[in-house]
């Protein structure tokens, strides 16, 4: 009988470890939440260098690749060049995108640009007596019409100027497609809840790339606020980074337009590589707003011995560690001195010369996924090294 048992503790053991085993693993895969990029030319990095319309990996210098690589995943991207909101939908809609979203902890969306930018062109088109072919993205001839402004007359260019403007002003089309957006956008939105239910979603409303060109700027600008109606920033099923008031503080695109040196046109509407940079910077301070403990407060500071200091640290809010740094004086040049769990302790380093007065200070982290959130430093403290 004894010998039949063995083998039963055996065979039990081995299935427990098995399970064990499984269980480590399924946890291993999803420690890394999986980042999804929809949206279109903006979201696929349109125009900077190692852009391909069929590639899947995005250029580098994109704002996809950097806020993949601030969250050490890589991106799945579904943005396509010329996709407008409809598109989007018929994305998810069919079925492609279902495995990423499924283990999607981050997804970005860069959609609405084009549901305006298509019937705008269309409307240059018509204005200037360019005939390519309906449907067409490219706004080359257009910047050659522009181009061609240097040779005609003040005369000229104020009267196209004024039937450009005449046909955009309260134009029906813009309108409809303006309007027509809140429905598709809200769409996108409650498919992605329904197939990624776990997913923080970041969406990135429209800027006005044309905001210092003649006649385009002001003319865009009101249906690109027509369309922004569709966004809130309280949304409780979304993030919103606000990227139309950041745009328009700052040139963050390729568009180039001078009216004294009009043969170096450029109407390119992406961002720059600056701009791009400038876009996942905001999507990183909006992902560290929600996952950042609170402000450390630092409690008393002092050395009881030599080359050594003790500090007293607190966080209301939970928090992965502190990282404690200190500086030769208040406006010095900080270094990082202990990265530590405890809200009390003592450091002893050769960094700390006896003698000596130190200003020190900490900020707390959340650790997630292999990626920190930082809170803001504490006030500086000294202490006299003994």
């Amino acid at each position: 009988m004894k010998k039949r048992i063995k083998p039963l503790l055996f065979l039990i053991c081995m299935v427990s470890a098995a399970a064990m085993l499984y269980t480590m693993c399924s946890n291993a895969r999803s420690s890394k939440a999986t980042y999804v990029a929809l949206g279109d030319s903006i979201a696929a990095g349109y125009g900077l260098p190692g852009y391909s319309a069929s590639q899947e990996t995005p250029p580098a210098d994109s704002y996809q690749s950097v806020l993949s690589r601030f969250l050490k995943t890589d991106a799945v991207n579904f943005a396509v060049t010329g996709d407008d909101s409809t598109d989007c939908i018929n994305i998810l809609n069919s079925g492609k995108a279902d495995a990423a979203l499924s283990d999607a902890g981050i997804i970005t969306i860069s959609i609405g640009s084009n549901d305006l930018l298509k019937p705008f062109i269309e409307i240059a088109k018509e204005t200037f007596g360019i005939t390519e072919v309906n449907g067409s993205m490219d706004i080359s001839p257009i910047e050659d019409y522009y181009a061609d402004f240097k040779d005609a007359s003040l005369i000229d260019m104020l009267a196209i100027a004024n039937d450009f403007a005449d046909k955009l002003s309260d134009n029906k089309v813009l309108h409809e497609k303006a309007q027509g957006f809140s429905s598709n956008f809200n769409e996108i939105i409650n498919i992605l809840k329904e197939k990624a239910p776990q997913a923080e979603i970041y969406v990135t409303n429209i800027y006005n790339p044309y905001k210092d060109v003649m006649v385009l700027g002001s003319s865009a600008d009101t249906y690109i606020r027509e369309i922004n109606n569709a966004f809130t920033d309280n949304s409780g099923s979304y993030t919103l980074i606000d990227l139309y008031t950041l745009f328009a503080k700052e040139n963050l695109v390729n568009t180039k337009f001078d009216i004294s040196s009009l043969d170096n046109i450029n109407l390119d509407p992406h961002p720059s590589k600056e701009g791009h940079a400038r876009i996942a910077s905001a999507i990183i301070d909006a992902l560290n707003s929600k996952h950042a403990p609170s402000e450390v407060k630092t409690g008393q500071v002092k050395s009881t011995s030599k080359n050594t200091v003790t500090i007293k640290l607190s966080c209301p809010s939970g928090k992965s560690g502190y990282e404690v740094e200190f500086a030769p004086s208040k406006d010095g040049k900080w270094k990082k001195l202990k990265d530590t769990s405890k809200d009390k302790i003592q450091i002893k380093s050769g960094k700390l010369k006896s003698g000596k007065t130190y200003y020190f200070r900490a900020r707390s982290y959340n650790n997630l996924n292999g990626v920190k959130y930082y809170s803001g430093y504490s006030q500086a403290k000294k202490a006299k090294i003994k």
